[in-house]
């Protein structure tokens, strides 16, 4: 789907702040450092936009289970764009090149646009707009995202984002949220539950091995992530639009884990009430919106 000679980056500095984007690998952040310390997976050449350090969730997040959903009575079918996961995943958005609309030192302006024609209609049935704004300022990185519905019909519509943490080490997560899905064989949500104690980063701690791949709901506070050893700190700050909170945490040998702010639970688009899920039902010509900022900030190193 892509090709490796054009998958060139956009680099923006301020500071001590670096941040690299590259607009034909699905428009993801290929790196994000603060003097010279990275704070995000950094890319590792390839073509898979998977291994890069955050990419956008749109027009949906996460997995949609039997590869269909149902809107205003009618049945589309989709198909998974993601070799490596056999239902669709995450949107459309990522598995496209993205344009160039601004770009200045410290900020970027990359634009998606989608029709749904012959295939494409498999990727996702409706034509929509996708606007992505990115700016390097008062340390840290500022985030901007706004869905536009340009089909003649409704439809329903997601956002968020899916970074990728390094580990570095001895790492600390502190986040709040009311609940969590419980996930079926397929990695589904099953059923909604209590927060169970070796789940509960209200109070931060060190990340370690939770197996976490699930949706948490109600998030209200900023996500903290913390690396003491190096003295780096992140507060992740995102709309109230993304109350929902997908954390991943792979094998600690895999050296990342994901933190992804989003505005609805996994598979929300085949629940039996997509709005009390996040799903947003955009009319023709309506815009949905979220932000996302990034305040990163050197702490005093410490022993853990």
């Amino acid at each position: 789907m892509y090709h490796q000679s054009v998958l060139t980056e956009i680099e923006l500095k301020d500071g001590l702040l670096a941040l690299s984007v590259c607009p034909e690998l699905g428009g993801a952040i290929t790196r994000l450092s603060i003097a010279g310390f990275d704070v995000l997976r950094p890319w590792d050449g390839s073509d898979s936009v998977r291994r890069t350090g955050c990419f956008v969730l749109a027009p949906f997040s996460n997995r949609v289970g039997d590869g269909a959903f149902e809107h205003e009575g009618q049945r589309y079918p989709l198909r998974s764009l993601s070799a490596e996961h056999p239902l669709p995943i995450h949107g459309v958005a990522w598995k496209r090149a993205w344009s160039v609309a601004e770009q200045g030192s410290a900020s970027l302006k990359l634009t998606l646009a989608h029709q749904p024609e012959g295939e494409g209609a498999l990727d996702w049935p409706f034509a929509f707009e996708v606007e992505h704004e990115i700016r390097l300022n008062d340390g840290g990185v500022a985030l901007e995202l706004r869905l536009r519905n340009t089909d003649a019909r409704s439809m329903p519509a997601g956002l968020g984002w899916h970074p990728y943490f390094l580990r570095h080490g001895e790492c600390r997560l502190q986040f709040t949220a009311q609940s969590v899905w419980r996930s079926d064989s397929r990695n589904l949500p099953s059923h909604q539950s209590e927060i169970p104690p070796e789940w509960d980063f209200s109070i931060a701690r060190s990340l370690h091995e939770p197996g976490l791949d699930n949706c948490f709901i109600g998030r209200t506070e900023p996500v903290r992530v913390h690396w003491p050893e190096e003295g780096v700190e992140v507060t992740m700050d995102a709309s109230e639009a993304l109350d929902h909170l997908v954390v991943f945490t792979p094998p600690a040998e895999m050296g990342f884990f994901a933190v992804e702010p989003v505005s609805h639970a996994n598979n929300a688009l085949c629940m039996q009430d997509p709005a009390a899920n996040g799903t947003c039902t955009l009319a023709p010509g309506e815009t949905m919106q979220a932000t996302c900022r990034l305040h990163i900030q050197r702490t005093a190193a410490s022993n853990v």
